[in-house]
């Protein structure tokens, strides 16, 4: 086989351009820390890194909002405990506001305290995150989640949807709670009416309140009839009867049903307390053959706002200057006023604990889902650097390595094409 110089030329040219490819891939490497930079160069480690990239994109969203969903859980569950603050504030003042000692004045003041909570409430109803948005209006965020009409009303404007975000590949967190289930879908007290007449079937003032509403809640949620779809309950089904006997005692019966006693007890003190219920004859006592009418009020909702607008207004009713024969049946009707605020209060607070306690315990998980999120991040991170990054020691040698040859071939390369026919004939 003849060897051309033209075929040594081709040759040395060909180990050289492979020798400096050598030496720039070598450097890519060296100055990226990357094993490849195409798909070419390797297939099997390209498609993995890839895979990997977007398990860490992914996993760096997902903390970045299991990060939001701590910070507005946080705010909510801030803002329900000032709610609840608030209306223990109230609480107290309504306490006060029983003492039978009290005179126009005292009442106005504490009713203008209550008003003064009364707006807390709703600024505090209406909070907002640090976009702007209303954190309990639901998806109806851009509106406030209550607005008082003209007419001194409280119109809760949330939808009773909410709000979730994806915190990991397959846990979704609620982030947002509506006050439509919170503050809006919320029973008031149960409470009664009561009509009374005596033997001869002449009507009879008594004096009605609740005593004991664990009681009285107790004996509605067993008798109150809710009718067909709870929409037309029968008056005479929720009807029940109080007859005092000559010997000083008295029976609760079913008016569906006379021959049901329900219970029995004695007149005490002038008063028939029976089931959570009180009655009273003002400045007199129960007398053998009265009849006390009972009839259970329909279950109604409301807002706390609306009831506490209720409040104040009884509690700036005048009763110093009053009928004197009115001021004790003012006072009562007062006291019960009040009694039943307490309650609906007692129902709303709970309703807010019920929620904050929820609120609670999915904060209490984020902590874990962030460092969840974290950990597996840089699990990827490091999967993916195995794939497709080099080692710094190992990119320095191979460096090293490339440029000796490179550096060889072209002084070989100059030795051998330096060479004459005059080197031959020597």
């Amino acid at each position: 086989m003849r060897i051309s110089t033209s075929m040594q030329y081709r040759n040395h040219l060909s180990y050289l351009q492979t020798a400096n490819s050598r030496v720039d891939q070598a450097s890519m490497q060296y100055n990226t820390g990357k094993l490849f930079q195409t798909a070419g160069e390797n297939p099997g480690g390209m498609s993995a890194s890839m895979k990997y990239e977007s398990d860490i994109a992914s996993y760096k969203q997902y903390g970045l909002n299991a990060k939001i969903v701590a910070d507005a859980l946080s705010q909510e569950e801030t803002a329900l405990g000032q709610i609840y603050e608030t209306m223990s504030s109230i609480q107290t003042r309504l306490i006060q506001a029983v003492n039978g000692t009290l005179d126009d004045g005292s009442r106005a003041a504490l009713a203008e305290d209550i008003k003064q909570a009364q707006a807390q409430l709703f600024n505090t109803m209406n909070t907002k995150n640090a976009e702007g948005e209303y954190i309990f209006s639901g998806a109806q965020s851009s509106i406030p989640t209550y607005k008082l009409t003209s007419d001194g009303k409280y119109i809760c404007q949330a939808d009773g949807s909410s709000k979730n975000v994806n915190v990991s590949p397959n846990l979704t967190v609620q982030t947002t709670d509506s006050g439509l289930n919170i503050f809006e879908n919320v029973h008031l007290a149960a409470d009664f009416n009561a009509t009374a007449k005596n033997q001869a079937g002449n009507a009879t003032n008594y004096q009605s309140s609740i005593s004991d509403y664990d009681q009285f809640n107790a004996f509605y949620a067993k008798h109150y009839n809710s009718g067909v779809n709870g929409k037309d309950p029968d008056p005479a089904l929720n009807t029940f009867k109080i007859k005092v006997g000559a010997d000083g005692k008295f029976q609760l019966t079913d008016n569906a049903n006379p021959a049901n006693v329900l219970q029995e007890g004695e007149v005490k003190d002038g008063k028939i307390i029976v089931e959570g219920m009180e009655f009273e004859v003002p400045g007199g006592t129960p007398q053998d053959g009265d009849e006390i009418s009972i009839v259970l009020d329909k279950p109604r909702s409301d807002n706390i706002l609306n009831q506490l607008t209720d409040i104040i207004n009884a509690l700036n009713e005048p009763i110093d200057n009053a009928d004197p024969g009115k001021v004790t049946e003012l006072r009562a009707q007062l006291t019960r006023d009040i009694v039943k605020m307490q309650e609906n209060l007692n129902i709303s607070k709970k309703q807010v604990d019920t929620y904050r306690g929820l609120v609670g315990a999915r904060g209490a998980n984020i902590d874990d889902i962030i460092k969840s999120n974290e950990s597996l991040h840089d699990i990827k991170k490091e999967a993916n650097a195995n794939v497709s990054e080099i080692d710094a020691f190992e990119a320095v040698s191979n460096l090293l390595v490339t440029q000796n040859a490179l550096q060889v071939a072209q002084q070989s390369y100059n030795i051998v094409h330096s060479t004459s026919l005059f080197d031959f004939m020597r």
